[in-house]
């Protein structure tokens, strides 16, 4: 009779070891996380304000039906999204506990009413000892400002921040940007794998109505592995890396075909944002041509 007992009782416990860890699996999807060489994750958060905490200097965002809450915010920052309650940010922050971040230094939340509210994990470059030449070029809105620096939000939700210098070519820029005013960037990656704004100018009127530039980047980077059959480039610009999924409609030029693509290949690449994070390629095309 026991081991008649037993018998039942260990596929029962097998059962429940099992529903368990599909219950524990099911709660955790949807939330990418990277971990990059320090140890940390880096992740922008995308969602509705919910509220604002400026005791502890903290925002919560509704991202899809999971509450977050991001710490480590500035007073102006706090200030400014104080009357935001319900709008979608998106913001790049750290991840300190299973639904508690804070946001990652010298960036800003961004109003991002278009994206779609989600978790995406961002890993840079640098983690993997690599910087690599390159550019992008983008549409994006500038969060601050200084004599020899900017920071701009890209249209995935990402920050920039960039190196200004003599060197930077200003002539389409009319007068001071303020922030959360829209900027052309032109930025090249350094050898240290930071970025120098090479251009700066103002959007034209029709521009900003013409919604895929304005959530058009166009990269120009070094492949870091070969397009297999999952159709997915890999490539790193600076100290940052990217990849996407290239879709039948994707013009492929210069290649006889995506799979064609091989590592450490100078590419470009332009990709157009329409929820958040998750980027289309419209075009990809050999960098040296």
């Amino acid at each position: 009779m026991k081991q008649f007992l037993l018998k039942r009782i260990s596929p029962l416990a097998v059962g429940i070891f099992a529903l368990f860890a599909m219950l524990l699996f099911s709660a955790c999807a949807g939330v990418a996380t990277t971990t990059n060489a320090n140890g940390t994750t880096t992740s922008t958060l995308t969602g509705s304000v919910v509220s604002v905490n400026s005791s502890a200097h903290s925002v919560t965002l509704n991202v899809g039906g999971q509450q977050f809450t991001v710490s480590g915010l500035t007073d102006q920052q706090i200030t400014a999204l104080q009357s935001q309650i319900g709008k979608t940010y998106s913001i790049q922050a750290t991840q300190t506990g299973s639904n508690a971040y804070t946001i990652a230094a010298n960036t800003d939340p961004v109003e991002n009413d278009t994206a779609t509210p989600g978790v995406a994990a961002t890993q840079p470059a640098s983690a993997t000892g690599v910087n690599e030449p390159g550019s992008i070029s983008f549409i994006g809105k500038l969060q601050s400002m200084s004599s020899s620096s900017a920071v701009v939000a890209m249209p995935n939700g990402d920050s920039l921040t960039i190196a200004l210098t003599a060197q930077t070519d200003r002539s389409d820029l009319v007068g001071q940007p303020a922030q959360g005013q829209s900027i052309k960037v032109e930025a090249t990656a350094n050898t240290d794998g930071s970025f120098m704004a090479t251009k700066l100018g103002t959007v034209k009127a029709d521009d900003l109505a013409d919604t895929t530039k304005m959530n058009t980047v166009d990269f120009a980077g070094v492949t870091t592995s070969a397009v297999g059959s999952d159709n997915v480039i890999r490539f790193a610009v600076g100290n940052k890396s990217y990849s996407f999924t290239l879709s039948p409609t994707t013009e492929v030029k210069s290649f006889a075909s995506a799979q064609a693509i091989g590592a450490n290949q100078a590419v470009k690449v332009e990709v157009l944002f329409n929820n958040g994070a998750n980027g289309t390629v419209i075009k990809v095309d050999n960098a040296n041509d």
